[in-house]
């Protein structure tokens, strides 16, 4: 089963205030005067569509057993306020991005410059078909929430992908998991 995937990289804009001092005419006489100006900081995510390539490689390494491949099916680039101001993206920001690129077809990959949970490498909401993931997020942080994307529960095994700590490399899925992601709701849709 081929899961078509809409990556959006989002680059963050925050309008800040600053003053500068600037030489202006008044009548005959030049003087100099604080102005108070707006600028936009942007916090990008450092992925491109290039780099996507490698991640979905080993994404669909870990998810060869249950013959589910993620592809590619659209990469842009999304400019647009930081939800809160913030450049960090936390659980109620991904919530609002998660209304503002919602899936197509498949499901809507949200890659951002750093997202807020120190023990969360990223987030998804089945029902919604979008998950998240900031730019230090691993392949297996990905394959992670793709499986909550495919119905896939938190499971207690430090070697299964679906553990809801650290992922070790070449993380497994039981017999268990693959079938429940093949008749998941999203694998319905598809299908």
């Amino acid at each position: 089963m081929k899961v078509p995937v809409e990556a959006h990289l989002v680059h963050l804009l925050k309008p800040v205030f600053e003053f500068e001092t600037r030489t202006i005419r008044v009548g005959k006489t030049l003087q100099t005067r604080r102005v108070r100006v707006e600028k936009t900081l942007v916090f990008a995510t450092a992925r491109t569509e290039e780099s996507l390539k490698p991640l979905f490689d080993s994404v669909n390494a870990i998810w060869a057993p249950a013959k589910i491949e993620f592809s590619l099916a659209s990469v842009a680039v999304e400019k647009l306020a930081a939800p809160g101001d913030a450049d960090t993206v936390n659980v109620n920001g991904f919530l609002y991005l998660a209304q503002e690129f919602p899936a197509g077809k498949g499901v809507s990959l949200l890659l951002v410059r750093k997202f807020a949970s120190a023990d969360l490498g990223g987030q998804a909401v089945e029902e919604q078909r979008v998950c998240i993931v900031g730019d230090v997020s691993p392949a297996t942080s990905l394959a992670h929430e793709f499986g909550h994307l495919l119905g896939l529960e938190h499971e207690g095994d430090i070697r299964n992908l679906m553990n809801a700590g650290l992922s070790i490399p070449n993380p497994q899925l039981t017999p268990s998991q693959v079938r429940t992601a093949q008749k998941s709701a999203l694998a319905r849709r598809l299908n």
